[in-house]
């Protein structure tokens, strides 16, 4: 069986709160309204392809939980989206084998990583209009926009962000690093 680390999940769980605060606290200043870049879609595109789905499922709903609080849509919604974003990326790359195609890497990352973020916003639109078919006097937004320039947009800095998230997660540092940089 194959663990994580104690210092892998607590650098781990430092990333997910890192991601969270930069969301909902500083993208949007640097963004405009529709245009803001889905990190956690980004993050679980990152942790799917380094440790599998079943080592990275718990952090994924973790940080779909937090997601869900920074949101304003119901609580489990967004974990249940990304899950199945999670899930989504993993069929992709047993299909694509990333690894194998070393110098194409980042571009199949990017074309997952955009696909899944319009998958994810897909998902809530449809849960959305199911709420309202179920619940009319609930007043419900639609999440997913029209598809124009904001919208590509948003798609492409998903994309390009998961490129990052994952060099982050990739540079966690393993256990063994840990101690020997203690040590000098």
């Amino acid at each position: 069986m194959n663990v994580i680390p104690v210092m892998k999940k607590f650098y781990l769980f430092l990333l997910i709160l890192i991601i969270f605060f930069f969301q909902f606290s500083i993208l949007g200043v640097f963004f405009e309204g529709g245009r803001s870049p889905n990190l956690f879609v980004a993050l679980t595109a990152g942790l799917v392809l380094f440790f599998g789905f079943e080592r990275s499922l718990i952090w994924t709903a973790l940080a779909g939980l937090l997601l869900d609080i920074g949101s304003s849509w119901p609580i489990g919604l967004g974990a249940l989206g990304l899950v199945i974003v999670l899930w989504l990326i993993d069929k992709i790359k047993d299909i694509a084998e990333f690894r194998s195609k070393r110098y194409l890497f980042a571009f199949f990352l990017f074309l997952t990583a955009g696909t899944a973020s319009v998958f994810f916003d897909f998902f809530l639109n449809y849960f959305f209009r199911i709420e309202k078919i179920f619940f009319p006097n609930v007043s419900v937004q639609l999440f997913f926009p029209s598809f124009g320039k904001d919208y590509v947009l948003k798609t492409i800095y998903t994309a390009a962000s998961a490129i990052v998230v994952y060099f982050f997660v990739r540079k966690i540092p393993r256990k063994s690093e840990t101690f020997s940089l203690r040590n000098r």
